[in-house]
């Protein structure tokens, strides 16, 4: 059976190995992958979601490399980086931000999906002289403010096999209309072999830690340009969301919307995100 566009669009993207680097951060080792490395190109930094990993970019980030260096780190507690006792957003942006140097990226765009946004700006507030402007995928920023003891964590999941692990990998929130090969890769690519089996990379702490503090207010009003994509048909972003994030961020333009599409634009419309990324980065603002 021959393969579809699609499938050969992502076949070429995959076939682009990252290189994989490290950096300490605050006693936990941040690893990071890596794109079209050169000192003569701007950086450009992919950011995942909430349980996510780096390598929801993996058929994303190859199509920047001629003119970026691009870096995805993982955040602590999600994907190939170290674990610790507690995680915060704060934490997360200053991760980040030693990721960028760590690569040595200049004139840096921080392109960031849900979750990653908050720590994203916080990055941005941080280091103004470092990030020239951040472009905001389908996320609450300003409105729905996390907070308060966060949410209970459940003992880690154990499966006998890769195969059973795979079976029951799940997006949160599902969407309708995710493509089956970049499920497969995530899937595959979401999971650790331990003594007692397969399980999940992610630490489930993280469920506890992230949602105690307030960073919201923080990144208000921040003096960098700032893009904002959605999804038509996001279960996350509504009109609200997207009337709060305008008037928290002055910085940011009128927003791009991408359609047949839920909250996982690069797992259902991958194509479309990738043609609106590059549309907005060839704008200089």
């Amino acid at each position: 059976m021959s393969r579809t566009p699609l499938q050969n669009w992502l076949a070429r993207a995959w076939a682009h190995t990252a290189t994989v680097r490290e950096v300490a951060v605050e006693g936990a080792t941040v690893r990071y992958r890596e794109w079209g490395a050169g000192s003569d190109k701007p950086g450009l930094v992919f950011v995942h979601g909430f349980l996510a990993h780096a390598r929801w970019w993996d058929h994303i980030a190859p199509h920047f490399a001629d003119r970026f260096h691009v870096i995805a780190p993982d955040f602590t507690g999600m994907g190939d980086s170290d674990r610790r006792p507690e995680y915060s957003r704060r934490q997360y942006g200053r991760e980040t931000l030693a990721a960028i140097g760590d690569a040595g990226l200049r004139d840096t765009s921080i392109v960031a999906h849900s979750f990653g946004s908050v720590s994203s700006l916080y990055a941005a507030k941080l280091a103004p002289d470092r990030i020239r402007r951040a472009i905001v995928i389908d996320a609450h920023v300003f409105r729905g403010e996390d907070s308060g003891p966060g949410r209970d964590v459940e003992p880690e999941k154990r499966y006998p096999s890769r195969e059973a692990a795979i079976a029951r990998y799940r997006l949160m929130p599902p969407g309708e209309w995710p493509d089956p090969d970049i499920t497969a890769y995530l899937a595959h690519a979401s999971l650790r072999e331990h003594v007692d089996g397969w399980g999940w990379k992610f630490d489930p702490e993280t469920f506890r830690s992230v949602h105690k503090e307030r960073v919201r207010d923080e990144v208000r009003d921040l003096p960098l340009p700032i893009d904002f994509i959605r999804a038509e048909n996001s279960e996350v972003v509504g009109e609200a969301e997207v009337a709060a994030f305008l008037a928290g961020a002055p910085g940011c333009a009128a927003p791009v919307t991408i359609p047949a599409s839920h909250h996982h634009i690069m797992i259902e419309q991958p194509l479309a995100l990738v043609s609106a990324l590059n549309a907005l980065l060839a704008n200089p603002r």
